[in-house]
């Protein structure tokens, strides 16, 4: 016996609100018409890129009109500009100068703890370099002058299995 209802009121609830849901809908579309969404994409891209040069010369020559009938505003563009960059160079010298005198400070303040170290410690503190011409004190010559140091011969039994 064939049914009179129409086909959407046989659905379920679930069945009709996953037929409108728009992620659904949104993977379908891309189901049935991906290639062509992609294509679209590169041929946009590709149009985009091709026509670029075009307009930014477009708006370099309508800004250049622009300046050329108002001399004024070139100006005063100009001496933006340089305001600016006179401001930009102030500012590195001034962070430049205290980068100077916080140097200075470190190098002062370390040589006052020097200073301070010498008179608690005494001569300890500066310590002893090594190789100085001083006393001829050589920490690397082992103390004898005419020992060398000879790595051991090597067996040809090496591994220890040797006449098994």
């Amino acid at each position: 016996m064939a049914s009179l209802v129409p086909e959407e009121e046989e659905m379920g609830i679930l069945e009709q609100y996953a037929k409108y849901n728009p992620v659904t809908f949104l993977f379908e579309f891309l189901a049935a018409y991906g290639w062509y969404v992609v294509g679209a994409i590169g041929l946009a891209v590709l149009v985009y890129k091709k026509l670029k040069p075009a307009f930014d010369k477009y708006n370099l020559i309508q800004q250049d009109a622009g300046h050329h009938k108002d001399p004024d505003r070139e100006l005063s563009r100009m001496e933006a500009i340089q305001r600016a960059r006179e401001k930009q160079q102030q500012l590195l010298e001034q962070a430049s100068q205290r980068a100077l005198e916080a140097q200075k400070e470190r190098e002062e303040r370390k040589r006052a703890e020097r200073a301070e170290a010498l008179e608690k410690y005494g001569a300890a503190v500066t310590g002893r370099k090594l190789g100085g011409s001083d006393d001829g004190y050589l920490p690397l010559s082992g103390g004898a002058s005419a020992s060398t140091y000879r790595p051991p011969k090597k067996s040809k039994c090496s591994g220890g299995g040797c006449g098994k």
